[in-house]
C-alpha cells in the first residue's frame, strides 16, 4: 500500500512537472509579464495562474469522482478554442503597449564624465525604463489590461482546456479511490506550480538583466515574445478547429 501511494505521489507530481512547460502555458504567462514586465511581478503571475489551474482541475476532479459528473465536452472545447484566442489578444496588447513606448538615448554627465543610456519613454514622456533600473517596476505607468486576476482566470481556462487528459490517468492510478484521486490531482497540481514558479524565476531574472542593461535587447525580445504568442495562438485555433 505504501509503495502504491508513493508511485501515485511520484508519477503525479512528475507529470504536473512537464505539464507545467506545455507551450500554451509558458506562452500564456510569458505574455502576461511582458506585457507587465518585473520581477516579483512575475512570480505572482506565474503563482496566480497556478493557483487557477490547480482549483478548478481539483473541482473538476471532485466532481467527476465524487458525485459522477462529467464537465461537457462542449465547455472542454470552448476552453480549448479559447486558448488561442488568449493567446493572440496577449501578443496583440503587448504589441499595444510597446507601441505606446518609444526608445530614447540620455546623456547625462557627473563633473567630467559623461554617461550615455537608453531609456524607454512612455506616451506621456515619463520614464518607463532605463538602463540604470534593476528594482521592480519595469510596468509602463499607468498600463491596463493585465490586473491581479488575469493570471488565475487564464489558469482557469488552461485547467478546463487540460482537465479531460489530466483526469483521463486518474482511475488507473487511484484505483477508483475518491481520496486517492484527489491526492493525486493534488499532487499533479503541486507539480504544475513548483515548475511553473521555477519557469517563471529563470524568466524573470532574464527580463531583469535586460531591464538593467540591455534596454534595446530587452525591447526586441518582448517584440519576439509577443510574436510567438500571436503566432502560438494563431496554430492553437487551427488545430483546435
Amino acid at each position: 500500500m505504501l509503495a502504491s501511494s508513493l508511485s501515485i505521489i511520484a508519477v503525479g507530481f512528475g507529470l504536473g512537472l512537464m505539464h507545467a512547460l506545455d507551450a500554451d502555458h509558458v506562452m500564456a504567462v510569458s505574455s502576461l509579464s511582458n506585457n507587465k514586465p518585473g520581477f516579483l511581478r512575475t512570480l505572482r503571475f506565474c503563482l496566480n495562474w497556478a493557483v487557477g489551474h490547480a482549483g478548478v482541475l481539483l473541482l473538476s476532479g471532485a466532481l467527476l469522482f465524487g458525485l459522477g459528473f462529467q464537465l461537457p465536452d462542449v465547455l472542454i472545447y470552448a476552453a480549448e478554442v479559447s486558448v488561442g484566442v488568449l493567446l493572440v489578444a496577449l501578443g496583440l496588447v503587448c504589441f499595444w503597449q510597446i507601441r505606446r513606448q518609444r526608445l530614447s538615448l540620455v546623456e547625462h554627465s557627473h563633473g567630467s564624465l559623461v554617461h550615455r543610456h537608453w531609456r524607454i519613454v512612455g506616451d506621456d514622456g515619463h520614464q518607463v525604463l532605463s538602463e540604470a533600473d534593476v528594482g521592480d517596476t519595469g510596468g509602463a505607468r499607468g498600463e491596463s489590461g493585465v490586473g491581479n486576476h488575469a493570471p488565475v482566470m487564464v489558469g482557469v481556462l488552461h485547467g478546463l482546456a487540460g482537465s479531460a487528459p489530466a483526469l483521463a490517468l486518474v482511475p488507473v492510478m487511484a484505483q477508483g479511490q475518491f481520496f486517492a484521486a484527489l491526492c493525486y490531482l493534488l499532487v499533479f497540481s503541486l507539480g504544475v506550480g513548483v515548475s511553473m514558479l521555477f519557469f517563471g524565476f529563470g524568466f524573470a531574472a532574464v527580463q531583469r538583466k535586460f531591464q538593467a542593461r540591455y534596454v534595446r535587447l530587452f525591447q526586441w525580445q518582448r517584440h519576439i515574445i509577443a510574436s510567438c504568442s500571436i503566432v502560438v495562438g494563431g496554430f492553437w485555433i487551427a488545430q483546435t478547429l
